[in-house]
């Protein structure tokens, strides 16, 4: 056992041995399995737009490594009524991972806003993060949301980083006028497949998928550089996803090189839906029109299938990418703003 893995696990037999908070308003419970529906409920009712359904917020759970990946959730009970009225969270960032930086959510019921709920959440996160020996703590807030910037900043959050979450009605696009970007690609000896496809002539392509996906990340524009996940946990988080399309998911292929991937998946709150998550292509093969090309693959899918909608998102400074789905009339959203703030 690591250095790192010994702390966690002293961390943790601490947590659970500690009692549970308890204010003269709220109290402060460790979250429990039988609450996912609750949690579910919170979260939908903050971000409406971005729904996820209880098994969704399970499997998420479920999926992470917690022999690396720190993650301990508390339900906000108020103590009269004895309901869950918020919840609130921290754990580690797997993607840009440092044993003593931590991400924390807190997440209020909107019906309880305003009501000091989540200043008691975040005191006691503060503490958690003290016994933590943490060095940072991060957070997100949706740009429409001016009280949670104002939460975060007045507490000395700073921001970091930013996205756009665009969407397209796959329905609007007319495939024929970028038709030339899927034959610049094939001219260049690169063929568009799927990964339900690459499944049936190789069942073993998993490896060549992972190798592929960590040499994308870590050109992902990000605030931090991307800290490698292991293959198994890529694992569990890509493949073991219950919203995995195969069908869907377009891999770029140059003979038995894997040179490009777009990965989608679907939300169970969304059944006419898609979100496509990364798209990318290695170094040597950008430029050719394969990045086009895969995204035109999934909107033919999305047209063939009958699905109304697909959203992505991309850092604010991603060029490249933003050009691209302007072209194919991805109309851009609202953004969504990265904070941290240093705690030693």
């Amino acid at each position: 056992m690591t250095s790192n893995q010994q702390s966690l696990e002293k961390v943790r037999r601490e947590a659970t041995q500690e009692s549970d908070v308890i204010g003269t308003k709220f109290e402060l419970k460790k979250f429990q399995p039988s609450e996912y529906e609750r949690f579910a409920e919170i979260r939908n009712s903050t971000f409406p737009d971005y729904s996820l359904s209880a098994q969704e917020l399970k499997a998420s759970d479920d999926n992470l490594d917690r022999s690396k990946y720190y993650l301990q959730r508390y339900s906000c009970f108020n103590n009269d009524t004895h309901e869950i009225v918020a919840l609130g969270e921290i754990g580690h960032m797997p993607w840009m991972f440092n044993p003593r930086k931590f991400q924390g959510r807190i997440l209020v019921d909107p019906n309880h806003q305003n009501g000091g709920v989540g200043q008691f959440i975040y005191e006691n996160l503060m503490r958690h993060l003290a016994d933590l020996q943490a060095v940072e703590a991060w957070a997100y807030a949706k740009g429409d949301m001016p009280l949670s910037i104002t939460f975060l900043t007045k507490r000395g959050f700073e921001e970091r980083f930013r996205t756009w979450e665009s969407r397209l009605n796959p329905s609007t696009v007319d495939v024929s006028q970028f038709r030339h970007y899927s034959e610049e690609a094939s001219r260049a000896g690169v063929e568009i497949t799927s990964l339900a496809r690459e499944l049936e002539l190789n069942p073993d392509c998993h490896e060549k998928l992972y190798e592929l996906n960590q040499t994308l990340m870590a050109d992902v524009p990000m605030p931090e550089p991307y800290t490698p996940v292991s293959y198994e946990q890529w694992l569990s988080f890509d493949m073991k996803d219950p919203g995995l399309l195969p069908e869907a998911y377009a891999i770029a292929k140059d003979g038995a090189k894997y040179v490009g991937l777009s990965t989608i998946r679907r939300l169970d709150k969304e059944p006419r839906g898609l979100f496509q998550a990364l798209t990318g292509v290695r170094r040597e093969y950008r430029r050719k029109g394969v990045a086009f090309a895969m995204k035109l693959q999934v909107i033919q899918y999305a047209q063939k299938n009958t699905f109304e909608r697909i959203k992505t998102e991309n850092e604010t400074g991603n060029a490249p990418m933003l050009a691209i789905n302007t072209k194919l009339g991805f109309e851009r959203q609202v953004d969504w703003i990265a904070y941290s703030k240093q705690l030693e």
